[in-house]
């Protein structure tokens, strides 16, 4: 009996959007220090807040298939590799006092800024047989089941000011769990929108009517564009941040996430950038915080605005040149899959 690799089809869609979420993580990232400065900035860092983590966990939850080993061998393995890296950077470049912030344990196991993602990847791994159970034996009901226990979920962790740096793993489930519980439907919805244009046409015109109208309208408001929890959805309710701003939060997410997969699926450009997620994702914010503490940022504050956004412009694409280059991403993928190797299946 002869010994083949799986060869399932592998869903360009996907790779689209995952290029198209890490662009706007990044770029987002890149522009946080100007955003309070300016309206215009602001008005797009907040738009980018809306959505753009909800499009990264749904696709991780689009292609998740459940195995312990490789739960260990290589997203435990790649969270702590990280962590290490984050640690090396802290102590070296950043000089941080670890005594101060609770320690070189918590450095090392606690995920420090952008590491929470990886971190909250491994918690929503052990749903997947949950999540898998509800789609493929309930069908639609079990999907439209396991979602509404997701969004309950996060929904009453607000109450919680939870410890280890929890808050994001209960707030941004529903996300991921739509992306496993809901991958037919969006598969389906990819395959109709490649044969039919109007499928495409009318989500990309409400996605670009609505946030174009909330656009403008954060351009027209008079005061100061804050309101740091509801944009970051990372602390418990409390002090203006409430449930209704968390349900809102999660409606939005998932509505423009599927409304992207009709708009963009077939924006093939951005696929060859989401098949290099891992190391642009892992060290951008590294760089990022290195030119802040350079001074890297300082220059263009007094500038006018287009001046500032060619600068972060300028920034943010030279980071992604770097990280996208191939020595960088054999590099992260030889690490990345150090202690596991897919195994292949008997015919």
């Amino acid at each position: 009996m002869a010994e083949r690799q799986n060869t399932a089809p592998r869903r360009e869609y996907i790779d689209i959007l995952k290029g198209l979420g890490i662009l706007l993580v990044v770029y987002g990232h890149f522009m946080e220090q100007y955003r309070l400065g300016s309206h215009l900035i602001g008005a797009t860092f907040i738009s980018i807040y809306w959505f753009h983590m909800a499009l990264f966990c749904m696709c991780s939850g689009l292609v998740a298939h459940f195995s312990l080993r490789k739960l260990i061998t290589q997203q435990v393995w790649l969270y702590l590799l990280g962590q290490v890296i984050m640690f090396g950077f802290r102590a070296v470049v950043l000089r941080e006092d670890f005594a101060a912030s609770g320690g070189i344990a918590a450095a090392v196991f606690l995920p420090w800024r952008h590491m929470w993602y990886l971190y909250a990847l491994i918690f929503w791994q052990l749903t997947l047989p949950v999540l898998t159970f509800l789609r493929d034996r309930l069908h639609l009901a079990g999907a439209l089941f396991g979602l509404a226990v997701a969004m309950a979920v996060s929904l009453a962790a607000g109450y919680v000011d939870w410890p280890f740096t929890l808050v994001r793993v209960f707030a941004f489930y529903p996300f991921y769990a739509f992306g496993v519980l809901f991958r037919p439907q969006i598969d389906m919805l990819d395959r109709l929108a490649t044969r039919f244009w109007a499928v495409r046409a009318v989500p990309a015109l409400l996605l670009l009517a609505g946030y174009g109208v909330r656009f403008l309208q954060m351009m027209q408001y008079e005061g100061q564009l804050g309101e740091s929890a509801k944009i970051f959805n990372d602390v418990a309710y409390g002090e203006g941040y409430a449930l209704p701003d968390r349900a809102l939060f999660l409606l939005v997410g998932i509505v423009t996430s599927v409304g992207l997969v009709a708009a963009v699926g077939g924006c093939r450009i951005l696929a060859p950038l989401g098949r290099r997620t891992l190391p642009i994702y892992l060290l951008h914010f590294p760089i990022l915080t290195f030119l802040i503490e350079l001074g890297f940022y300082e220059p263009a504050r007094e500038h006018p605005v287009p001046v500032i956004v060619a600068w972060v412009v300028l920034e943010a694409t030279g980071c992604f040149c770097m990280l996208y280059s191939q020595p960088v991403n054999r590099l992260f993928n030889f690490l990345a899959n150090l202690w596991y190797k897919p195994r292949k299946k008997i015919s």
